[in-house]
């Protein structure tokens, strides 16, 4: 049975995980409380459909939909603290895609323009011949502060990390307390990475 610590095997964000999502993103709690994250394999067009060494997963409407290999007990399912650290930054960008989904609606119309929009940002910058067609359109831009917020506040620590380590157990208030405390540094962070110009490709999302 694979497992993932920042889930409940319903699919929702554990409380400690929301809390650190939430700080890093901004993303409003009762929208991460909304989200499911499911297997590709669950949904009929089995997308996204990034190669398993790739990995990578698609928000679509409140689904977020991850690869395989993220669900593997042998991999990224695997529970590790490691893992953890893993599943936190990708999370930390797809969950950026949430409020982006809201705003272009949750009927059919509104996940068709919403589909629509990244298609033509990919278009456009692959037309242009602009570097990094994906991670550096606009949207995809937004939805990934969150992943560089986290990546600069854990610095060199990654999966050592004492806020990380309290999402892996579970103390959402640990996750709490700690985000408080520091949410001067998360702010300015939020704030530089918001400005930055598009860097080089690691998404995968």
């Amino acid at each position: 049975m694979w497992r993932a610590a920042p889930l409940v095997h319903d699919g929702t964000l554990t409380e400690a995980a929301m809390e650190l999502l939430h700080a890093v993103s901004g993303v409003d709690k009762a929208l991460l409380r909304a989200a499911r994250i499911r297997p590709s394999r669950s949904n009929w067009l089995h997308a996204p459909w990034y190669g398993r060494r790739r990995g990578g997963a698609l928000t679509m409407g409140r689904t977020i939909w991850f690869t395989a290999n993220w669900f593997d007990p042998k991999g990224l399912g695997s529970g590790s603290l490691k893992a953890t650290y893993a599943w936190l930054l990708h999370l930390a960008h797809e969950v950026g895609h949430l409020p982006q989904a809201e705003r272009f609606g949750q009927h059919l119309p509104g996940k068709a323009r919403y589909t629509a929009a990244f298609v033509w940002q990919y278009a456009v910058r692959a037309l242009l011949l602009q570097p990094h067609v994906h991670d550096g359109s606009p949207l995809e831009r937004e939805a990934d502060i969150g992943r560089q917020v986290l990546r600069d506040l854990v610095a060199l620590d990654h999966e050592r990390h004492p806020v990380v380590q309290a999402v892996h157990s579970g103390h959402a208030e640990h996750v709490r307390q700690w985000c408080a405390a520091h949410s001067v540094h998360l702010a300015e962070l939020s704030v530089k990475h918001a400005a930055r110009p598009a860097g080089p490709p690691d998404a995968n999302a």
